[in-house]
């Protein structure tokens, strides 16, 4: 009963600081750690006999099956509740998805004012993009999941040239080296402007996540949406 008096005398979890209540998913590492520990100590104890509780000749193998029952159906909820943390998580990066287009370049704002130097060594101003469609696709080196949206940004880029427009990719993070990202996209990219060269574009983007696509008409992000991301790398600025 101590125990119990005890327990009731902490301290609502909703109190504490949110560094002081681990993650879920810490939780239950810990609850199958410590699950598994009991079991392996159990069997240990009636193998060796040393358990307070021996049960006699033949029912031995009932405890034990009872013991690897309730094993079992302890380890099939640890797997429920992993599966349902891992659709919360799902769910939550959607949530995450929806802020990020809310905090990046909406509908109806204007390609900012810049000038810039590609790769190529041409000019690049806002002046060169008022008429027609741009596609700009933003990405970065620090970011593992902007080599898996080239095939899309390269798609896109066909038919933004089909229909006469023009495709800019902005690049930045420090390229160590070991990045292929710039190599990737010479062919769909009519220009590429590296960091820290993109800098300023990119702070006048306000582009909170990578990799982020953008498409302009005449300098002007359309009405539909145009800012597309998925699972966005948060952008260091």
């Amino acid at each position: 009963m101590a125990s119990i008096r005890r327990f009731h005398e902490l301290p609502d979890h909703r109190e504490r600081s949110p560094q002081a209540i681990p993650s879920a998913r810490s939780r239950t590492i810990w609850m199958a750690n410590r699950l598994a520990f009991w079991i392996v100590r159990v069997l240990r104890q009636i193998h060796t006999g040393s358990l307070c509780i021996r049960p006699r000749g033949s029912n031995l193998p009932y405890v034990i099956a009872c013991l690897v029952l309730v094993g079992t159906i302890a380890l099939l909820n640890l797997g429920l509740l992993l599966v349902i943390l891992r659709r919360w998580q799902e769910l939550e990066a959607v949530r995450r998805r929806e802020d990020f287009a809310a905090q990046g370049p909406q509908p109806g704002d204007k390609l900012p004012e810049f000038t810039v130097t590609a790769l190529s060594g041409r000019t690049l101003t806002r002046n060169d993009y008022r008429s027609g469609e741009l596609l700009l696709g933003v990405f970065s080196h620090d970011c593992p999941s902007c080599a898996d949206r080239i095939p899309e940004f390269a798609e896109r880029a066909d038919r933004t040239r089909e229909s006469g427009g023009k495709v800019m990719a902005l690049v930045m993070g420090e390229d160590t080296g070991e990045s292929t990202l710039i190599g990737k996209l010479v062919g769909p990219a009519d220009e590429i402007v590296p960091a820290p060269e993109a800098q300023p574009l990119f702070q006048a983007l306000r582009v909170p996540g990578y990799p982020t696509i953008l498409s302009y008409r005449r300098g002007v992000i359309p009405d539909r949406p145009a800012a597309e991301r998925r699972r966005p790398a948060p952008a260091a600025h």
